[in-house]
C-alpha cells in the first residue's frame, strides 16, 4: 500500500530519465504486458498521468495519445503501434534500471 496523495509530488520531481521510464510503465500496463498487480499497475499508470508536462527525451510526441488510446479504447491496433515503442524503450532503459526506477517510486510513495 501506498500513499497515494504523494502522486503529484512524485511525478513532479521526476528527472527526464524517470519520466521516459514512466511513460515506458505506462505503455506496458496500456498494452497488458506489465507483470505488476492491479494495484500497483493502478498506481503507476496514475504516476504517468500525474506527470506535469507531457514531454519526453526518448519519446515524441505521439506516444502521449497513443497511450490514452490504448487506455481509452483498447484494440489489437493500437497494441500494435505500442509494442515497438515499448521495446525501443526497454531496449534503450535496460531492465535494472527500469526495476531501479520502481522501487524509487515505491520509497518515496510508502507511508
Amino acid at each position: 500500500m501506498y500513499d497515494l496523495e504523494k502522486i503529484p509530488a512524485v511525478a513532479a520531481g521526476l528527472d527526464s530519465f524517470e519520466r521516459d521510464c514512466a511513460i515506458t510503465v505506462a505503455l506496458k500496463i496500456v498494452d497488458d504486458s506489465c507483470k505488476m498487480d492491479a494495484y500497483e499497475k493502478s498506481v503507476f499508470l496514475s504516476l504517468y498521468k500525474a506527470l506535469p508536462e507531457q514531454e519526453s527525451v526518448f519519446f515524441d510526441n505521439t506516444v502521449f495519445a497513443v497511450i490514452e488510446k490504448g487506455d481509452q479504447q483498447p484494440s489489437a491496433q493500437i497494441f500494435a503501434a505500442i509494442k515497438p515503442l515499448r521495446e525501443a524503450a526497454m531496449d534503450a532503459i535496460t531492465r535494472p534500471k527500469m526495476k531501479a526506477f520502481k522501487a524509487t517510486v515505491r520509497q518515496r510513495l510508502a507511508f
